[in-house]
């Protein structure tokens, strides 16, 4: 009865660390995009138009409105590169690595039961050495 809830996705520190950080540089990016828009929309209805000189289009652009939406994309467009997705990608490839690290390590190995280590999980190493409480007779709190 006590399982048959739902399920909680178990993320690691380090997951959960990445995704806030992303977040806050996703909200930075749009942040920028942002302020440079309305300074486009700003400079637009002061000084004049910018896409007009450089896009050959059929229908003149003469809001500035307008104008600071499309700069608005282009701004996004442009700082896209600055979300680290690779980060993901690289954290990933570590695990495995060092997943295949724990299998292969000797010291690992077990003579009585003829057995060796086998990381079922990628996210083992980072979560080993955040033992608290050990459970024994006399309970030990470390």
């Amino acid at each position: 009865m006590q399982n048959s809830g739902r399920t909680k996705f178990k993320r690691t520190s380090i997951d959960r660390l990445m995704n806030t950080l992303v977040l806050w540089i996703f909200g930075f990016m749009v942040c920028m995009g942002v302020i440079l828009a309305v300074g486009n929309a700003v400079w637009e209805r002061e000084v004049g138009s910018l896409f007009q000189s450089y896009l050959a289009w059929d229908l003149p652009v003469d809001n500035f409105l307008f104008s600071a939406f499309l700069s608005f994309w282009s701004y996004v467009i442009i700082l896209n590169t600055v979300v680290p997705i690779s980060l993901y990608v690289s954290v990933e490839v570590i695990r495995l690595g060092h997943s295949y690290f724990i299998n292969w390590d000797r010291k690992m190995f077990c003579p009585q039961c003829n057995t060796a280590a086998e990381a079922r999980t990628t996210t083992l190493n980072e979560e080993l050495g955040q033992v608290r409480n050990i459970l024994h007779p006399t309970v030990v709190h470390l």
